[in-house]
């Protein structure tokens, strides 16, 4: 009897409720302690934090996945030009004696990082207020490595008016359309400068135009037709070719070349057997190549091309 009384003392000290007096039928014995809910609820809300941090560091990560591919190949792609440049210009330094055709992959290796594609699109409005899009094509040369680019007026003005949009196809594979500024032109010489925000971009060298014979060697490159990196060869056919106005006064002088131009040329590099730029590719004879083509003289470009700079920084353009 005694062992039985001292049996249920012990188990009703074991249930806290029981010891409090607070003992109903079908209560349980239960010897664990009560339970925190507000703790249980912070703790759940940080597991479900930690959780949403992590879903944003994934959708981050899968959003910059196409950005990350696209800088890999580019800069693959660029380390490949770039090797190939570097061993053409050590080539072309070290054998001034190669002859024109050996020298021809070389010096297409050192001026093709420099010329690129220009894609134009022009809007207008139709007699009921339908918009068509006109596309234009054609060339360009990085001359500064800020990111300046030389090209014909006519390329980004056709007919005259200025395009609504530009998209520039650089040589490693970019395409800068949102950064593009027309920095200024000559509508009379067919010169215009545009100006992109872009790195790591490799200008041309200047060449002397004056000091080409006729029969020396030349390279047209651009992208006729939309087809980039395309390069034509050919020699200086004459030089000095003018362009008289009704007053009799002289607007344009041309080199004449029989190298292949055909639309989407325009703009692009002529260059020497040294890969310097001596023209810029701006018209053929006729409606279709017949073996006369003229482009622009370096020196009158380069001359154009200081003055547009000259008034853009004064007027705080670039």
């Amino acid at each position: 009897m005694e062992n039985n009384e001292y049996s249920n003392d012990q188990e009703a000290y074991a249930n806290p409720n029981v010891r409090a007096g607070n003992f109903n039928a079908g209560s349980r014995f239960d010897a664990r302690p009560p339970r925190d809910y507000d703790a249980e609820r912070r703790e759940f809300c940080a597991k479900r934090f930690q959780y949403w941090v992590l879903a944003l560091i994934v959708l981050a990560i899968v959003a910059a996945l196409p950005s990350i591919a696209e800088r890999w190949a580019y800069s693959t792609q660029k380390g490949v030009e770039r090797a190939k440049y570097e061993a053409a210009k050590q080539f072309l330094a070290e054998h001034p004696e190669a002859t024109d055709r050996a020298r021809i992959p070389y010096v297409v290796k050192l001026a093709g990082l420099s010329v690129v594609g220009i894609k134009t699109n022009t809007y207008s409005r139709g007699f009921f207020g339908d918009t068509s899009i006109s596309l234009g094509e054609g060339s360009g040369v990085i001359v500064d490595a800020s990111g300046l680019i030389i090209t014909n007026f006519h390329v980004v003005a056709p007919e005259g008016r200025l395009v609504d949009g530009i998209e520039i196809l650089l040589s490693d594979g970019r395409s800068v359309s949102s950064d593009v500024t027309l920095v200024g032109f000559d509508q009379e010489v067919d010169v215009a400068v545009l100006k992109i925000d872009a790195e790591n971009l490799t200008p041309i060298e200047w060449g002397d135009s004056d000091a080409l014979e006729v029969g020396d060697p030349v390279l047209a490159l651009g992208n006729p037709y939309g087809l980039a990196k395309t390069v034509t060869e050919g020699i200086v056919s004459a030089k000095e070719r003018f362009i008289v106005n009704d007053q009799g006064v002289v607007t344009q002088e041309f080199l004449q070349t029989d190298a292949a131009v055909n639309p989407g040329n325009s703009g692009g590099a002529l260059v020497d057997d040294c890969g310097r730029l001596v023209g810029i590719n701006t018209a053929i004879y006729g409606s279709q190549y017949q073996g006369i083509s003229f482009a622009l003289p370096s020196r009158r470009v380069r001359e154009v091309f200081m003055r547009i700079i000259r008034q853009a920084q004064n007027q705080n353009i670039i």
